[in-house]
């Protein structure tokens, strides 16, 4: 039982350590046409905790790992991951 629990664990930890993060996010995107790095941290920053604060994880979580697999095509790939955030979190550049 103990050995099983162990190994749980253990995929729970070695998942969350697979999250893209803004930051992360941000360095796959800048060599696109249109990002500018400091923005895009910063942005990514302010979304991210606002959806964090009214309880949008999981569409934050859905939107940048859209963003992260879309790379420069994100603003055409990724519209109904954004436009459900929208819903949850409010509007965002």
């Amino acid at each position: 039982m103990k050995r099983v629990l162990f190994v749980m664990l253990g995929l729970a930890m070695l998942s969350l350590g697979c999250q893209n993060t803004v930051e992360d996010v941000c360095e796959d995107i800048r060599e696109c046409n249109d990002v500018v790095a400091d923005a895009c941290l910063t942005d990514g920053s302010k979304l991210q905790s606002t959806a964090e604060s009214r309880g949008c994880d999981d569409e934050f979580e859905t939107y940048i790992d859209c963003v992260a697999d879309a790379r420069c095509s994100w603003r055409d790939v990724c519209q109904a991951p954004r436009s459900a955030l929208e819903s949850c979190a409010g509007t965002f550049p």
